[in-house]
């Protein structure tokens, strides 16, 4: 998105769109269609590179896109897919992981 953020736009427009039509059948049920609609634009604040990478705005917005996320952990399941493929969202949040767990020595780790 740093050149162009219109994909990434567009991608998180279809993903509002998608999560409004979960929360319309039984699959939406208990929340599940507004915690995927969510997450999905927390990890693009997390990762999106079309704003300085140092700024005030930019830093600020990630560490209350990490924030939402772990407040968010219980319902991570909501996307689908496995565990494991969920880990993606550890490690936007907590950095580094290892075994499923956050790695806490990661620095230091093949030194």
């Amino acid at each position: 998105a740093k050149e162009d953020p219109k994909p990434l736009d567009a991608f998180l427009a279809a993903t509002k769109a998608h999560a409004e039509e979960l929360s319309a059948g039984a699959s939406g049920a208990g929340g599940r269609a507004e915690a995927y609609g969510t997450i999905a634009r927390l990890v693009a604040d997390l990762l999106r590179t079309d704003l300085p990478p140092e700024s005030s705005e930019t830093l600020a917005r990630q560490s209350k896109a990490r924030k939402e996320l772990r407040e968010l952990q219980p319902r991570w399941a909501s996307l689908g897919g496995s565990e494991e493929q969920r880990g993606v969202l550890l490690e936007a949040v907590e950095g580094p992981v290892v075994c499923g767990e956050p790695e806490r020595n990661f620095s230091t780790l093949f030194f």
